[in-house]
């Protein structure tokens, strides 16, 4: 895990650092250049992550497509309902480890980059500390107590990050007026994965999940974090829609979390 974290860390600072420029001349800010810069460093940022989203999504779909645990929303034959099976000897599919080693690497190094990197000031500062601590509780605590079902939980939120994250890619570009042509699919897959397939597993650690095998506060605490990820999917989603009203309404495409980033880093700088 310290090796993926170090690898994590150094590779979204580095492709920040070496690509930020270079993104410069088709960003869609050209006028302001503290703009142009903060608008470049998250289109960069985002496109290591929508690379990160669309491996660890590929790798865990391969993962466990045919395990039972799988139910036919995610491409699967089986259901969430049989994650307890043979708990906790089951057998882990092959690159198990691996595939949680990579994403507590990426989560840790988000933490690590958010206390240590990331400006404080931004609006939205407190909101993702708090989801970078709950997921990388939740991965850890999902591999350390061999809970099957963590892996979907990681695949369902890969999944629907993947698509958000390069129409932020697009969005900061001079061809954003483009981005909504994936906006819309990147929306569905969104309300599909976190606002239809999560609750339904959810749903199913709540009410089908035997903690006998674990200390008494482990599993009501695995719970209450799934269901805090729960409320801040539906918030985001809330976000989505407002920016569609946006667009449709003012003509105004902008992240909306992201826009006040903007604002904050130029005041920074000021």
């Amino acid at each position: 895990m310290i090796v993926t974290t170090l690898f994590f860390l150094a590779m979204e600072n580095g492709i920040s650092k070496a690509l930020t420029h270079k993104f410069e001349g088709i960003c869609r800010e050209q006028n302001d250049m503290e703009a142009r810069k903060v608008r470049s460093q998250k289109a960069v940022k985002n496109i290591y992550k929508g690379f990160y989203f669309l491996g660890t999504t590929t790798f865990a779909y391969m993962l466990l497509k045919d395990s039972y645990i799988m139910p036919p929303l995610l491409g699967g034959n089986d259901s969430f309902y049989e994650h307890f099976t043979h708990y906790p000897y089951w057998e882990h599919p092959k690159y198990y480890t691996e595939f949680y080693m990579t994403c507590l690497g990426y989560n840790v190094a988000g933490l690590l980059q958010e206390l240590f990197f990331e400006d404080r000031g931004r609006s939205d500062y407190l909101e993702m500390l708090i989801h970078h601590l709950i997921t990388v509780y939740l991965v850890f605590f999902g591999y350390a107590t061999n809970i099957f079902m963590g892996a979907p939980v990681i695949l369902v939120h890969n999944a629907s990050d993947t698509l958000i994250s390069f129409v932020r890619v697009i969005n900061e570009s001079k061809y954003y007026g483009k981005g909504i042509f994936i906006f819309i699919p990147s929306l569905i897959v969104w309300i599909y994965m976190r606002c239809m397939t999560f609750p339904q597993l959810l749903y199913t650690v709540i009410f089908y999940t035997n903690h006998v095998y674990m200390p008494p506060l482990l599993m009501p605490l695995f719970r209450l974090c799934l269901c805090c990820l729960q409320c801040l999917h539906f918030y985001w989603t809330f976000l989505l829609f407002k920016i569609i009203y946006n667009f449709a309404f003012k003509g105004v495409a902008d992240d909306i979390i992201d826009k006040n980033k903007v604002s904050n880093e130029k005041v920074k700088e000021t």
